[in-house]
């Protein structure tokens, strides 16, 4: 109800014809293609949807990250148009700055069948893509807790892995208390979203998930949290999947504002600052602002300089922006002045 409230639609899972091991809605995603990119051949419209599906990967995570990748950077197409002209369009599968030209829906009773047949409890469909997946416990059985939802979501990977390959977020819920993390994360990762506004913290622990929804949900938040506020570390093959907390993404949306208003020509070059404790991720919050900033077409690709005052805390945050590379892009470490200039 309170996604709906959101201008999500419900759907019964169980009256969605698919194939017992299939997860994308193939017609759905065919559908969004076909409305957002109509001067595409329909054989390339096709191959659009296959792209996007078929990803690369030795193991889940490294698929997750190729699909990830492909959903939050879109992917070159060259075709030919009707006169033989050669042409080459970038395809996106979600239209991030238009939230209503894309379906979202809220799925459950969805069957999946690979080692063993699942129901997720629910599954959030954007343009036919199951990017969120719901593991919710009784709120009325004491025996339950948000331990018993995260084994849940770990006997899922095992059963049936393809639904991951595809996965941006997992919440995880036992009706009182609601959290929020990857699905590759161990259960001290996941964290509640204490906040619907970004300026007023949410403490009590009822009703986790209306705070969480509210505060995440609305479509325009949930496509800018899915396409700037989550990445991939690699740690010699090892992947680590990571996603901010509800005070990095609040904190460094408000900073982008205030950079937007403030670098020249727009303003006087002044951007105020973010107070951080220690341990609240701040190497993490940077690398996100800079992935945004260097998105963000009317700053046309700015050079980001990080100054810091400790050797130790300069090569901490120089292995840390490598390790953020799906966001920030090349990274340089300057050892003088000189270097500096370069």
């Amino acid at each position: 109800d309170w996604l709906d409230d959101l201008g999500y639609t419900h759907k019964d899972g169980a009256k969605i014809v698919h194939q017992p091991a299939a997860v994308v809605l193939k017609d759905q995603l065919l559908a969004f293609i076909q409305k957002t990119y109509p001067q595409l051949p329909s054989d390339m419209q096709t191959l659009a949807v296959a792209e996007f599906i078929n990803n690369v990967g030795a193991d889940l995570e490294h698929r997750n990250r190729s699909f990830h990748h492909k959903c939050t950077k879109g992917i070159d197409l060259n075709y030919e148009d009707a006169q033989g002209n050669e042409k080459a369009v970038h395809v996106y599968p979600i239209d991030y700055d238009n939230p209503e030209n894309n379906s979202f829906w809220t799925v459950n009773q969805f069957s999946i069948t690979g080692k063993n047949k699942r129901r997720p409890d629910i599954i959030i469909y954007i343009n036919g893509l199951p990017l969120i997946v719901f593991e919710l416990k009784n709120w009325y059985d004491e025996n339950t807790n948000l331990k018993e939802a995260h084994n849940q979501i770990q006997h899922y990977k095992k059963d049936i892995p393809q639904l991951f390959e595809y996965n941006a977020l997992t919440i995880i819920s036992d009706g009182n208390e609601a959290q929020h993390g990857m699905f590759s994360s161990g259960m001290e990762w996941f964290a509640p979203w204490k906040s619907i506004n970004g300026k007023d913290t949410v403490q009590e622990d009822d009703f986790q998930m209306h705070t969480l929804l509210f505060g995440l949900f609305p479509k325009d938040r949930l496509l800018n949290y899915i396409k700037n506020f989550i990445f991939h570390e690699d740690h010699n093959g090892t992947l680590i999947k990571k996603g901010a907390k509800y005070h990095q993404f609040f904190g460094v949306n408000f900073a982008v504002t205030a950079a937007k208003q403030s670098v020249r020509p727009f303003g006087d070059g002044r951007i105020g600052v973010i107070w951080h404790t220690q341990g609240s991720g701040k190497s993490i919050s940077m690398a996100i602002y800079t992935g945004i900033l260097r998105s963000l077409p009317e700053l046309r690709n700015p050079t980001i300089v990080v100054q810091v005052d400790r050797g130790d805390l300069d090569m901490q945050l120089y292995e840390n922006f490598v390790l953020a590379k799906d966001l920030v892009g090349d990274v340089h470490h300057a050892e003088s002045t000189n270097d500096l200039r370069q």
